[in-house]
């Protein structure tokens, strides 16, 4: 299917947009626009706001998600008896140990929601960008381990070529360097903030390169969708950072 009416008045978004002009929450509202198949691969991408909700919870952050599947007090609710929601989440929960969650625990988390993605998909752009963010995520996980002189082996999921080269690999790109120019900019990356920063870069230029060329196809609905994802939830954080700073000032 063709989106004439919903992809003609779909705004241009920019990385360095300094604020959104049409919300997540809007492309959203356009449910009645989009068949029941299309939307099905729509709500795969929305459970990761979910993971993101489950994510928070159990590092003991403040959560302010929306848009997600399912409310953040069904979530709280399966924290403490996992019963309600899907299956990989609950079988996660039910894995850990809720006094001792760290990165690993949460990497786990990803690496259930990607498979299960990957497995009800029917959606070749979807496949192929959980794909990608399974190696991303994992690259991440092997850097940071390697900083901290862990062991990356212990700290990355799955199986394949790159899993091997990142749980063998002594090179400093792990090898991966051609076929990932980017990753140079992630090894130079010093702090978590700038790290994130750089993976949200490396998220956007893949959806530039991988949208194709057609405006109306399903597939640049599902990248604009994924982009307003990283810009809303980076403008997120600098309006958090300035009020931050706004009440350093004021003593506050």
């Amino acid at each position: 299917m063709k989106y004439y009416f919903l992809a003609s008045y779909l705004p241009d978004i920019q990385r360095d947009d300094l604020k959104v002009r049409f919300s997540l929450g809007e492309l959203i509202g356009e449910k009645f626009h989009i068949p029941e198949p299309d939307w099905k691969e729509i709500e795969l991408v929305l459970l990761g706001r979910d993971m993101l909700i489950l994510e928070r919870l159990l590092s003991g952050k403040t959560v302010s998600v929306e848009h997600s599947l399912f409310p953040v007090e069904l979530w709280q609710d399966q924290i403490k008896s996992p019963k309600e929601g899907p299956e990989f989440a609950l079988d996660f929960l039910r894995s850990i140990d809720l006094q001792s969650v760290g990165f690993k625990e949460i990497d786990r988390l990803y690496a259930s929601y990607f498979d299960y993605v990957l497995g009800a998909t029917a959606n070749e752009f979807v496949r192929d960008y959980f794909t990608f963010q399974q190696n991303l995520r994992n690259l991440v996980a092997a850097l940071r381990a390697r900083q901290k002189g862990l062991d990356p082996s212990e700290y990355i999921i799955g199986e394949g070529e790159m899993v091997s080269l990142l749980s063998s690999s002594t090179a400093e790109d792990f090898g991966l360097s051609i076929e990932f120019p980017w990753i140079e900019s992630l090894i130079k990356a010093e702090t978590p903030h700038e790290r994130q920063a750089m993976v949200e870069q490396i998220q956007w230029d893949y959806l530039d390169e991988h949208g194709g060329p057609d405006p109306f196809e399903f597939r640049m609905i599902l990248a604009y969708l994924l982009k307003l994802e990283i810009l809303e939830r980076q403008l997120a954080l600098s309006e958090d950072k300035g009020m931050e700073k706004v009440r350093r000032l004021g003593g506050l």
